[in-house]
């Protein structure tokens, strides 16, 4: 019984310090993306897929993809929404 109980504490804990996410708490060229939970993840580089940087939500946050980083742009088949 101890054991489930600490296992459902690190699930909690876990889950709750994956939604602390935002431009706040990203390293600078990263961003905050959400699907199944928020993480940081890396700006978008040369043909990979991205999201305009006007598709982030009111939080700063981004569903599936980052932005481009500085000096590119998302275009065509790049365009990841």
């Amino acid at each position: 019984m101890l054991k489930f109980v600490v296992v459902i504490f690190l699930v909690i804990m876990a889950s709750t310090f994956a939604q602390k996410c935002g431009d706040d708490v990203c390293d600078a060229g990263s961003c905050c993306v959400t699907y199944s939970q928020r993480h940081c993840k890396k700006l978008g580089q040369l043909h990979d897929m991205c999201s305009k940087p006007d598709q982030g939500t009111d939080s700063g946050n981004f569903v599936f993809f980052c932005p481009c980083e500085a000096g590119l742009r998302c275009s065509g088949d790049e365009l990841g929404m």
